[in-house]
């Protein structure tokens, strides 16, 4: 037993928390870096005494439980992964047991933080709502290894189109920014899902907040930043997609004028929903000019992002150290003032540039690992 927990923990938990440290960096400096420690304590003696509440942090808490499962079965569908697969000649009471392990050591953050709100809930006599909670912080991850079950008996998922898939891609043309959207939905639902949810609550967020405190602009261009950033694997993919699915592209006769402006139309249609919330949920304190400006910022993180990548490929763990450099330094700058039409302008300048000198020079190197003959071969 001890063995394979040892291969479970090397294959799934330190990849998970490796190829993550900018996710949870973000959240840790989002959740820890606004509120205090008796702030936490305050909100959850707060939403231990409000159904609707306890019921939005069990929301969110399910959330990331859906990331760890996606996480884990898609790397069951790796073909490194591959001997796996062999757990199914293990005692089921010994292989749940080490699908159990993984999914409670990924779920840690959670079962902490848990524990923490937890405990202050009961010392204010909150007792049934901290045993739900409890109760749901433990027991849910059953559910990711029933999941886990099933993808080890189930090995090869059914990936044909629908019937009304083909149809509709028979008797429509679909235009080039459309075909990333339909690759998010079909291919990484949970990603597109988990990164609109985080980034649309972040938007609520700070709206509902600004009017019960004395904060200024700046809040709300930490937040342009941190939605910006957090599409970075999902820019990520569009490069790989285009790379990978669409090698003929870049032979399309297209000048880069036309290239680019289906870049900001996609990239506008992935800033949509947080948009909406901007616009839905708005303070009178935040004038329309300054919203403006907060929608190029992003808009220009997203040229900026992007035209990284087609300047150097990028690996997972290469990213996250850049994202969180890159936030540091957001962060300064506009801690310091800057103003956010001066960020704006510079960079969605500086991610035009990138892709005007390196967009036909970009180049996908596969990593060296996926080159090596396996033995068997």
């Amino acid at each position: 037993m001890k063995s394979i927990i040892n291969i479970l923990r090397k294959t799934f938990v330190i990849e998970y928390y490796r190829l993550n440290t900018g996710f949870l960096f973000l959240v840790a400096m989002f959740g820890f870096g606004i509120l205090r420690p008796e702030d936490h304590i305050a909100l959850a003696t707060y939403a231990f005494t409000s159904p609707f509440l306890l019921s939005l942090g069990l929301s969110l808490w399910g959330l990331y439980h859906l990331k760890v499962v996606y996480f884990v079965r898609q790397r069951l569908l790796f073909s490194s992964h591959e001997f796996l697969y062999h757990l199914v000649t293990v005692s089921k009471p010994r292989r749940w047991a080490g699908l159990l392990y993984v999914h409670f050591m990924l779920w840690l953050p959670v079962v902490l933080y848990a524990g923490f709100v937890g405990y202050y809930g009961w010392l204010f006599g909150q007792h049934q709502a901290v045993i739900i909670t409890m109760s749901f912080a433990l027991f849910l991850p059953f559910t990711g290894v029933m999941a886990y079950e099933y993808r080890l008996f189930h090995p090869n998922p059914d990936t044909r189109l629908s019937i009304l898939s083909g149809f509709l891609n028979r008797q429509f043309t679909k235009p080039y920014w459309s075909y990333f959207l339909l690759y998010l939905f079909q291919k990484a639902p949970i990603l597109l899902f988990l990164t609109k949810v985080f980034t649309c609550f972040i938007v609520y967020g700070i709206c509902k907040i600004y009017p019960t405190d004395a904060y200024d602009e700046r809040l709300f261009s930490l937040a342009a930043a941190t939605i910006a950033l957090s599409h970075s694997v999902m820019l990520l993919h569009l490069y790989e997609f285009e790379h990978l699915q669409l090698p003929l592209l870049r032979n399309l006769p297209l000048t880069l004028f036309q290239r680019g402006l289906q870049y900001t139309i996609l990239f506008i249609l992935l800033v949509f929903p947080e948009s909406i919330f901007m616009i839905r949920y708005h303070p009178s304190g935040i004038s329309w000019v300054y919203t403006l400006e907060w929608w190029v910022l992003i808009l220009g993180l997203f040229w900026l992002i992007f035209g990284r990548f087609l300047q150097q490929h990028y690996l997972m763990d290469l990213l996250l150290r850049q994202g969180f450099y890159a936030f540091i330094s957001l962060f300064f700058l506009i801690m310091f003032q800057i103003p956010t039409f001066l960020l704006a302008v510079c960079s969605l300048g500086a991610g035009i540039y990138l892709f005007h000198r390196h967009y036909y020079n970009s180049e996908y190197i596969v990593s060296k690992d996926n080159l090596k003959l396996r033995p068997e071969e």
